[in-house]
């Protein structure tokens, strides 16, 4: 029952109700004023034209005017029913109720953009992304929106069922270009402009082959749900803390008014009450009685609402209202934004884009270590090189501070025009592999071989036990340098994780490394080598180690940098998708 505030007018009661449903593009409700009854319907503008017994001369201009400038325009309209029953009026079939209208008036809601949406998808449509939009909104609002936001940057048609009822026919918002729509141009039209398609018209193109070359134009390959729960304010949580104490309350407020009952009556058999303590003891009994019976009358008010919401949540054929309950909006998308932003959209093709390039890098660098240590623990222990164990111990642990130093760069705040490589296995991948490890091959064994023309000639066997030697010593050296140079090469960066310098815990390990490996050389702390069992290098041995060390890092650093500039990360082809679609279609019709 719905009453005016100002007073003086009829009271309404609503009879039945016919809830919004998606392809109806409409509800209605059926109300009793006194004792005649009425239908009011509102719905899409172009839904309730079709329904009016006369259509104002203004109507089609006036409604696209207001969604050209991206406001939301629902149509309203009504009409008397005849005299009936109660029972009559329920049992009316829907369609009954909502055809024969009186045009009634235009309701136009403004519904700015949020503040963020457009840096954020000029953001994204500046990393190498289409954007693209799902949204139940009239195509004259969709398409004023799409454009404030970015999305659109082209000139807009809309697909949509040409006026002399044969066929399609792209239009502008403006209407200023219309433009059969043909299969075979689909692809070049899509090319100089953006194109906005209604669900009946994807019904249309499902039973053609255009399907293949208009879809992959209007398809999303990760989609974010946006939800407007915002989380509990201090007075909410004050409020619930405090409903939560009157409901566990309760009990010992209804034990205190029996034990008073009990007190009274007790008082009143002895006779040792007087008149003034009575009148205090009904008093207050009385006013935790009222107590009782109000929160009574709450608990079924509660509980009658708590079915109400049961009962609105089921499934209907349109009877029943269509409730969105929070974490219904992962069925519809893989992520899902608690709030109604789409900065979340950047966080998460950051971290995934931060993600990926940190994977591919750990695995370069797993793979030239273990084709470095596999060399040296294969074919040099043959002749005898081994490593001692405080040398083997400390190179571990250098490289397990590194592998952590790398997983703690952080993404960059700002997204790249630049795509990382989608796939480990790659020809970027083995092209960088295969030319590195040539280089520390080179530099290893060439670093070997110039030490044993520094040894006196001895046959060391391959199974004797450890001791310090030259060979030992530039092999470990070589191998600690080969190590360095794969982590300080291969690391990534820019444009998708921090840089070397940005990345202090990173930069900081590589920089003792460096002073390690010059303490070592120089041969400052005789007692340090000592304990390393690292014995004195020549100082020409030295010089050239150094020198080889160093080219060894500008080599591979070069290679690295010209194979990133040939082999990009791919960036997204629309026949690719198109042939795509096209073999996933056939796929389906053999099975």
């Amino acid at each position: 029952m719905v009453f005016s505030t100002r007073g003086g007018g009829n009271a309404v009661q609503i009879v039945q109700r016919h809830h919004f449903v998606s392809h109806l593009k409409r509800m209605s409700v059926v109300v009793r004023v006194e004792e005649q009854f009425f239908a009011f319907v509102k719905g899409a503008p172009e839904t309730i034209q079709e329904r009016l017994v006369d259509v104002p001369s203004s109507y089609v201009q006036i409604y696209k005017k207001y969604t050209r400038q991206g406001s939301r325009v629902l149509a309203l309209a009504f009409k008397s029913l005849p005299e009936m029953t109660v029972s009559e009026v329920r049992s009316m079939d829907r369609e009954m109720v909502e055809s024969g209208l009186t045009f009634a008036g235009f309701a136009v809601f403004n519904c700015p953009i949020r503040g963020d949406s457009a840096n954020v998808l000029s953001e994204l449509k500046g990393s190498s992304h289409d954007l693209l939009m799902i949204t139940g909104d009239q195509a004259l609002t969709v398409c004023h929106v799409a454009g404030q936001v970015h999305i659109v940057s082209k000139p807009a048609l809309i697909l949509s069922p040409a006026k002399n009822g044969e066929g399609y026919e792209c239009v502008s918002p403006d209407e200023t270009e219309i433009i059969s729509h043909s299969e075979k141009d689909v692809e070049a039209l899509a090319e100089a402009h953006d194109l906005c398609v209604g669900g009946d018209c994807i019904a249309m193109l499902q039973q053609t082959s255009a399907v293949l070359k208009v879809i992959p134009y209007v398809k999303a390959h990760a989609g974010l749900a946006l939800l407007n729960a915002m989380p509990p304010t201090q007075s909410e949580k004050a409020s619930s803390d405090s409903s939560s104490k009157n409901e566990t309350s309760k009990p010992a407020k209804l034990k205190k008014l029996k034990h008073m009952k009990e007190a009274g009556n007790a008082l009143d058999i002895n006779g040792e009450e007087t008149s003034k303590s009575r009148a205090l003891a009904w008093s207050e009994s009385t006013r935790h009685t009222a107590s009782y019976h109000h929160l009574i009358a709450a608990e079924m008010q509660r509980k009658k609402l708590r079915k109400l919401t049961d009962e609105l949540n089921e499934e209907g054929d349109g009877r029943s209202a269509p409730i969105v309950k929070l974490g219904d909006a992962s069925m519809a998308s893989p992520f899902t934004a608690k709030h109604a932003s789409v900065a979340p959209t950047i966080d998460i093709i950051r971290q995934g884009r931060s993600t990926l390039v940190t994977t591919l890098q750990m695995f370069k660098i797993l793979g030239l270590n273990c084709l470095a240590t596999a060399y040296v623990l294969s074919v040099m222990h043959l002749d005898g090189v081994k490593l001692g164990d405080v040398q083997a111990t400390i190179s571990g642990v250098f490289t397990a501070a590194y592998f952590l130093f790398i997983s703690h760069a952080r993404p960059l705040p700002t997204l790249s025009a630049e795509r990382p490589h989608p796939n480990i296995f790659c020809s970027y991948v083995f092209f960088s592999l295969l030319g590195q490890f040539a280089l520390h091959l080179f530099f290893l064994v060439s670093s070997v071989r110039e030490s044993a023309k520094y040894m006196p000639d001895e046959c060391i066997e391959p199974d004797s036990d450890f001791h310090p030697n030259l060979v030992n010593t530039v092999s470990y050296m070589v191998n600690m340098m080969i190590q360095v140079a794969t982590f300080a090469v291969n690391y990534m960066g820019h444009p998708f994780n921090q840089s070397i310098l940005e990345n202090k815990p990173f930069l900081y390990a590589l920089l003792a490394v460096i002073g390690f490996f010059t303490v070592v050389t120089s041969d400052l702390f005789r007692n340090l080598n000592d304990w390393l069992k690292m014995v004195s290098l020549p100082t020409a041995l030295r010089d050239k180690l150094m020198l080889w060390a160093f080219l060894m890092f500008l080599g591979c650093f070069l290679w690295e940098r010209s194979l990133r500039w040939v082999f990009p990360g791919k960036m997204p082809a629309w026949k690719k998708w198109q042939q795509l679609a096209g073999d996933n279609l056939e796929k389906k019709k053999h099975i």
